[in-house]
């Protein structure tokens, strides 16, 4: 029984020389355990009863697998421990981890030590450099790297001979470096993905998806043997494509599709090799199958930082592309999902019994089966629109992918058999796999979302006339006290209007108990299968009128925007039929868990006053009066503006054509208290906001409102990045327009706000230093419209640099496209996350000349 127990414990990295474990064991593992030893226990006691030695036949016979299995997983709990995540595993990495703002993510620099890689992995990856896929560092300090080779003076003399070059060509190739040497780039991603929690695992596979990277499908637990299938991490990634309506062989019109890829119903196609081949490699072809730019999807051999050894690898399936060993559930996994499936198959000679079982099992299959043949060459075997053979001996790279790509588009074509992620859930669970989205909270959570759908039409009239009744605007020939009377008179018709709201529904009353009584991380699984839901409402068609498109879109911020009004309605009428006290803390708190909370009405283009109040009170209240850098964009709609501050930071802002961003939202970045010292804040409040000269508000004063939010935008910030579509100073009146009547009204009222110009969708990388003339014509530009919004403001002012601090040699950035090619295939421009890093950087030094500037909560609050 002690041995027994022995094998169960040692596979979860139990060491018997010191009866110790080297971490904290999480749930998953113990259940293992103790899963394990009951049915391990079971099975020996049946066999007792028939025979001693046949009872302890498999706990012998069984104990060298069971080594190996403790062996793979002490090298595992070493990598974590030389990558310093040891306190991290299993899934207790968070958020905070990578969004902190630091001295490290300013610099741009390689790491020194193995155990800064997690760190700077994540940074690079939340900024979509893809590069990222070969970050590596060779540790120095690390014994078991191999030295360089060295020789003496006299071995030198010896080898000058030809015979000796001869001899030293003949002899034994030395042997592989060990794991001691540089960490394989995809042993550590896969650490950091088992360390981290659902919710940081579902931003990576956001960033890798933005990044066109290839995403891990099934992932074997390395100190439980279990298998996971990560369905909550990747039911967040959104895609757009076109697909055609073909009716027989006619092609159709194209629709559009954007939607949750988890929810997509696709043909999956699976790629598996047999046997072993030196010449040619799977993940090669992939990626030329799928990019003609060959974009490093997934990770490959000839990859920088790539070696023999890779330790987390071994059994993952990444989307479309399997690692085919002794993984028999994964591969039954996969050829019950897929349409068709692709083999590499080398000669047979080569092939063992295993391999040559599978393939006769894909030969047989119902599924269409196509054969890469890595030594033959043009080969006419195999059942027609059934199994398929492709010879790649003697065939260029280009010969083989337009046969490749005709035959697999000619198989999916006669093929009925899609499959969504979400489809893939009940048979993940039939193989005994591990289901993030099925754990018990995470089920709970979703179960409680499933039901929304919140009322707009009397609160966006409420919130026009609060504007009107300041702004006093369309009176006609009314006095003024005669409009402010008729205004507050249908204020209070409003008012009672919304009064009928309350009690509140069952579905308001059940969002904020839940938001009030649930933890942090139930209210994170909520708010997410809330968005979910939303998102995936189907929306009326194109061709009915705008005011019915517009609220047929409803997204979580509608909701999120209701708990806001139910507090200000409340507060209006003195309410104490219900306790509305806490609401602001549940904004406080997804604030401080790093979520987006809006601070305008994208709708109502209002500002609640009173609700935005109370979140800061709320945020004193919970972290103290701390110094927040407020960060801000402004530009013409789609710029880039949420892309940009996605880049920099790492966040998720809602990005997509046209009028994405509706009103304006506020996220909290936290500042690291080695960088708190140096910039003279703790936190940055990052807005995002809508576009200027938006179409959907063409008819709708569309000038009055652009100049009222960007006074809004440019008021609240210390700093704003004027974000501009190209580089022709022609082409940016109208925002500079707007931004200079907005900073000479800040100057009226003693507020002095720094700005910074970005140019995006520049090609030429000396575009800055040759469009000298187009910056000496923006300055010109810029005093012209100064002058001009003076006369309209009564100052006495000539010039844009009267206004504000402005130089235009070091105010003015250019930055690179945004993408390598044509989306949606293309992945990001790496030299864009550089331009965007660097702007991060300057911004660094401009905190340092602005500390003064930055407010205290409490006076931020008084500014709103």
């Amino acid at each position: 029984m002690e041995l027994l127990v022995l094998l169960i414990a040692t596979s979860t990295g139990y060491l018997v020389e010191s009866s110790t474990f080297p971490h904290l064991l999480g749930h998953p593992e113990i259940q293992y355990m103790a899963k394990e030893m009951e049915a391990a226990h079971e099975e020996y006691v049946n066999l007792k009863e028939q025979d001693v030695d046949r009872a302890e036949a498999p706990f012998c016979y069984g104990s060298e697998s069971k080594a190996n299995e403790a062996i793979a997983n002490q090298e595992f709990l070493q990598l974590l421990k030389r990558l310093g995540l040891e306190s991290h595993y299993p899934k207790k990495m968070e958020m905070g981890y990578s969004h902190t703002i630091c001295k490290t993510s300013l610099q741009n620099r390689e790491p020194s030590k193995d155990k800064e890689l997690p760190f700077y992995f994540l940074q690079k990856l939340l900024t979509v450099d893809y590069r990222v896929r070969y970050l590596t560092c060779c540790d120095k300090s690390n014994p078991g790297l191999a030295p360089m080779p060295q020789t003496s003076e006299q071995e030198q003399g010896l080898s000058d001979s030809f015979e000796n070059f001869l001899d030293n060509l003949m002899e034994a190739a030395p042997e592989p470096a060990s794991r001691d040497g540089c960490v394989h780039p995809m042993d550590l991603q896969m650490a950091i993905f088992h360390c981290a929690d659902d919710f940081l695992r579902q931003t990576l596979a956001n960033k890798l998806a933005f990044c066109q990277l290839a995403l891990p499908l099934l992932v074997p637990n390395p100190g439980t043997s279990h298998i996971e299938f990560p369905l909550y991490a990747l039911s967040q990634i959104q895609r757009s494509w076109k697909e055609a309506d073909k009716l027989g062989k006619q092609a159709g019109t194209k629709s559009y599709n954007n939607k949750l890829i988890s929810q997509a119903q696709t043909p999956i196609v699976s790629f598996i090799r047999i046997g072993s081949s030196a010449s040619c490699s799977k993940s090669q072809l992939l990626n030329a199958l799928l990019s003609k730019r060959k974009h490093d999807t997934f990770f490959h051999r000839h990859c920088r930082g790539s070696t023999r050894e890779r330790l987390l690898m071994e059994g993952v399936v990444e989307i479309a592309w399997y690692y085919a060993r002794d993984h028999r559930a994964q591969l039954q996994f996969l050829q019950e999902i897929s349409a068709v499936n692709v083999a590499l198959v080398s000669e047979s000679e080569r092939m063992d019994n295993r391999g040559k079982q599978l393939l006769q099992g894909l030969w047989q299959s119902q599924r269409p089966l196509v054969c890469l043949l890595t030594e033959k060459e043009n080969v006419a075997v195999g059942r027609p629109g059934k199994n398929i053979t492709i010879g790649m001996k003697n065939s260029n790279e280009a010969q083989v992918m337009v046969q490749l790509t005709k035959t697999i588009s000619n198989l999916l074509e006669g093929s009925r058999l899609h499959f969504s992620l979400d489809a893939c859930l009940d048979k993940a669970l039939q193989h005994g796999f591990l289901v993030d989205a099925d754990q018990p909270v995470c089920v709970m959570a979703k179960a409680k979302a499933k039901d929304c759908s919140p009322s707009r039409k009397t609160v966006d009239q409420w919130c026009k006339k609060d504007k009107e009744l300041t702004r006093l605007q369309e009176k006609g020939n009314k006095s003024i006290e005669h409009h402010r009377s008729k205004l507050k008179t249908r204020r209070r018709n409003k008012k009672k209007a919304m009064e009928q709201a309350f009690p509140l529904n069952l579905l308001m009353k059940s969002f904020l108990g839940f938001l009030q009584a649930q933890p942090a991380d139930t209210k994170k699984y909520f708010l997410h299968w809330m968005k979910v839901f939303m998102e995936s409402c189907p929306a009326i068609s194109v061709g009915s009128i705008s005011e019915e498109i517009n609220d047929s879109s409803i997204g979580l911020e509608h909701l999120l925007r209701e708990v806001g009004q139910i507090y200000e309605a409340l507060q209006l009428m003195d309410s104490e039929k219900f306790k509305f006290s806490k609401l602001p803390e549940i904004a406080a708190d997804l604030m401080v868990s790093g979520y987006p909370v809006e601070l305008m009405d994208g709708d109502a283009s209002y500002v609640p006053l009173r609700w935005v109040e109370a979140i800061f009170d709320s945020l004193i209240e919970r972290l103290g009066d701390k110094r927040v850098f407020v960060l801000s964009v402004l530009g013409i709609q789609s710029t880039g503006k949420s892309t940009l501050l996605n880049t920099m930071f790492g966040l998720q802002f809602n990005v997509s054509a046209g009028r994405c961003t509706r009103g304006a939202f506020m996220q909290l970045i936290p500042v690291s208290e080695e960088l708190q010292q140096d910039v003279g804040f703790d936190f940055v409040l990052v807005v995002d906001t809508e576009g200027l000269r938006a179409i959907e508000m063409a008819n709708k004063h569309s000038l009055n409102h652009d100049n009222e939010l960007a006074t809004f935008v440019i008021g609240i910030g210390n700093l704003t990045v004027i974000n501009i579509f190209g580089e022709n100073p022609s082409e940016m009146q109208d925002v500079l327009q707007i931004a200079v009547q907005a900073f000479l009204r800040m100057k009226k009222v003693n507020l002095s706000p720094s700005c910074l110009f970005v140019h995006q969708n520049v090609g030429e990388i000396t575009a800055k230093e040759k469009n000298m003339e187009g910056q000496r014509r923006l300055q010109e530009k810029l005093d012209e419209m100064t002058v001009i919004a003076a006369q309209q403001e009564f100052c006495d002012i000539s010039s844009f640099s009267d206004v504000i601090g402005f130089d235009v040699n070091t105010h003015i950035h250019y930055f690179a496209h945004l993408w390598e090619g044509n989306p949606p295939m293309a992945p990001p421009n790496p030299t864009y996350s550089q331009n965007v890093q660097q702007l991060k950087k300057l911004k660094e030094t401009l905190l340092h000349e602005t500390k003064k500037k930055c407010e205290n909560l409490i006076e931020l609050q008084k500014q709103q």
